[in-house]
């Protein structure tokens, strides 16, 4: 009794460097892709980023407070739970936007403003905590909130989130599966074609694997060289019809992009493969 691969017998009809290159193709043309969903992923984090710093409301001090007073007031704010920055300005600045808003030219000495604080917070949850102690302060006349722009805010926020997991969810991680496939199946043809020359088992699996890790990290080099090329272009392209798209340059986009996508690669290359091959006993 001796045993035999049954698909030892079609190993050498198998197509071997077209199906390489076929392998190969798909992966760089997969990791090209990947790269958009990867670069829309971080471009739409970052505007989570953006508009979460965009959280705030303004505080007026008290008419002839000094000025040793508001830098004394302004410390006790920025360590109240939930604020992230504070900035102060002056009765003369806010005049001034004010002005230019309006479009129109009033009198300094008619100046009905006072200085005031512009406070951004974390979350729309930290407003009443903040407000609390504002309101206890004897510096702080008025508080104004502008529950509107808040409540627009938060809706903002939370479609960037959605966005972002529908992005992660339906688009990157389908092509990452898909890639790992291919490189796969790559690795399965290469076992197979050498199942009757390589007798030991372990050999021929380590080999199949060590040779094919190679493609894979040429093919997400090469489409992740090419998709940062489309990237600068389209980003150009769009800048030039409208400077209004926020959109990360490729500086502050290739740090963390190169660092998934080698988090990506070298949790393939570690993945154990096992490869069962159909067995059965001939007399």
């Amino acid at each position: 009794m001796k045993n035999f691969d049954i698909v030892n017998r079609y190993a050498n009809a198998l197509p071997r460097v077209q199906i390489k290159k076929t392998t190969f193709v798909l992966m760089t043309l997969s990791f090209i892709i990947l790269n958009f969903f990867i670069a829309s992923f971080l471009n739409v984090q970052w505007k989570v980023k953006e508009t979460k710093a965009t959280y705030f409301f303004t505080a007026d001090f008290q008419k002839d407070v000094l000025d040793s007073e508001k830098e004394k007031t302004e410390i006790e704010i920025l360590t109240l739970d939930g604020v992230r920055k504070v900035r102060y300005i002056s009765k003369e600045e806010a005049f001034q936007k004010l002005q230019h808003q309006l479009d129109i030219a009033i009198p300094k000495s008619e100046n009905p403003l006072l200085d005031s604080l512009i406070i951004y917070f974390n979350s729309p949850s930290d407003i009443e905590g903040i407000q609390v102690n504002l309101e206890n302060n004897q510096n702080i006349k008025e508080v104004f909130v502008d529950g509107t722009y808040i409540a627009y805010k938060d809706r903002e926020l939370r479609f960037f989130r959605i966005l972002s997991w529908c992005i992660a969810v339906v688009c990157i991680l389908p092509l990452i599966m898909m890639i790992y496939l291919s490189y796969y199946s790559s690795i399965s043809i290469d076992y197979i074609n050498h199942v009757g020359i390589i007798q030991n088992d372990r050999a021929n699996r380590k080999r199949s694997k060590t040779v094919n890790a190679f493609p894979l990290i040429a093919s997400s080099l090469m489409g992740t060289l090419i998709f940062f090329n489309i990237y600068i272009y389209f980003r150009n392209h769009l800048l030039d019809i409208s400077g209004n798209y926020l959109i990360l340059s490729l500086k502050e986009l290739i740090f963390m992009q190169s660092v998934i996508l080698v988090a990506i690669v070298v949790l393939m290359l570690l993945k154990p493969v096992n490869i069962k091959v159909l067995k059965r006993e001939a007399s």
